[in-house]
């Protein structure tokens, strides 16, 4: 499982997808949205920060 995570104006948001492409599609939507510090962790509990980068 995948964990995404990030902060928004109500605070922390926290999801789970299935698949990385799944996670990667959630964390980009949620920084277009204006989440900010949007982080994967996959299950060896390895961060995934780039994709803010591409979708900015």
């Amino acid at each position: 499982m995948f964990e995404i995570s990030g902060f928004d104006t109500a605070g922390v948001v926290s999801l789970k997808r299935l698949s990385l492409a799944a996670a990667l599609k959630k964390a980009r939507e949620l920084v277009e949205d204006g989440c900010w510090d949007v982080q994967i962790v996959d299950p060896a509990g390895e961060v995934y920060t780039s994709f803010e980068e591409q979708a900015a």
